[in-house]
């Protein structure tokens, strides 16, 4: 493992009511735990039906010759639902040291085949806390819960409803968090249900 994940913060946007078009914004506090110059983030997108995927935008400060210290290495690999983005830190880590890394994406969904949820799996291993925060449409009969599952067997063992934070009228913030949650093989994910389409 080259990194050891510190913090993670994730927030997923559904921008229209009809579920199509979608933003990502990712960020990650990480420690080398091996020199290395490599991140490798990887992803499931459910969505289908756009001919042609877009490439998630790596935010980064800028060094001395005026080029983002942080950028996309190579395509975005695609297998299934699975997707692998490698980031180039632009130089060398050492072991121990720390820095962050801020992925934002813009998605579409055509088919309607996503599955209304924002969920991370153990393999993250992040040590200090998690923020999974989802901003939705104020649709009819809207229901936000968050669950803990087992990973292999996908068996729920703890749900709560997450109350929303208004942003105005017509769209919802759902925010949770999770201390210290590098435990067994436990997941996590915010899930949502509503009945207007």
């Amino acid at each position: 493992m080259s990194f050891i994940f510190c913090k993670a913060d994730h927030h997923l946007e559904v921008v229209d009511r009809a579920s199509m078009t979608f933003r990502s914004e990712h960020k990650f506090l990480l420690q080398a735990a091996i020199p290395t110059r490599f991140f490798h983030h990887e992803y499931f997108w459910t969505g289908s039906g756009a001919e042609r995927e877009t490439l998630p935008e790596v935010v980064s400060e800028i060094d001395d010759w005026g080029f983002p210290q942080h950028r996309i290495h190579g395509p975005l690999i695609v297998e299934g639902k699975a997707r692998i983005l490698v980031v180039d830190l632009g130089r060398t880590l050492t072991a121990g040291e720390q820095t962050t890394v801020h992925i934002r994406h813009k998605m579409k969904d055509l088919k309607g085949t996503f599955k209304p949820m924002l969920q991370v799996r153990p393999s993250s291993q992040v040590r200090e806390q998690i923020t999974l925060k989802v901003t939705v449409p104020n649709w009819r009969g809207l229901e936000v819960n968050f669950n803990q599952f087992d990973h292999d067997s996908e068996q729920v063992l703890a749900s709560r409803k997450v109350e929303p934070q208004e942003l105005n009228p017509s769209r919802l913030t759902f925010e949770t968090v999770i201390f210290n949650p590098c435990s067994g093989n436990l997941g996590h994910k915010l899930e949502w249900t509503h009945h207007e389409t």
